[in-house]
């Protein structure tokens, strides 16, 4: 049930992919270094949520029923918060 290894592994490689895509972004000149940046950031902000889901499922799925609907508060703010972005 609990596949936190598989979870500790994606999280790994997040970081590594995201911390190439920094000094991509850092370092490289032009359109190469923008687009760079630019995934770092996308990075950045998708794996949390990401991490969150997957505790909402994993909650879920043990009948932890406090923690699986404030993990599912806390994806609905950030859903909230990001059409609202996109809506100014």
């Amino acid at each position: 049930m609990n596949d936190f290894g598989v979870l500790s592994k994606i999280l790994m490689v997040a970081l590594v992919v995201t911390f190439a895509c920094a000094l991509g972004g850092a370092f490289l000149p032009g359109t190469a270094g923008v687009w760079s940046g630019t995934a770092c950031i996308i990075i950045l902000i998708a794996v949390p949520v990401l991490r969150v889901t997957w505790l909402v499922v994993d909650w879920s799925r043990t009948r932890d029923v406090k923690f699986a609907l404030l993990g599912c508060a806390l994806l609905v703010v950030l859903a909230t918060s990001g059409a609202i972005v996109f809506l100014r």
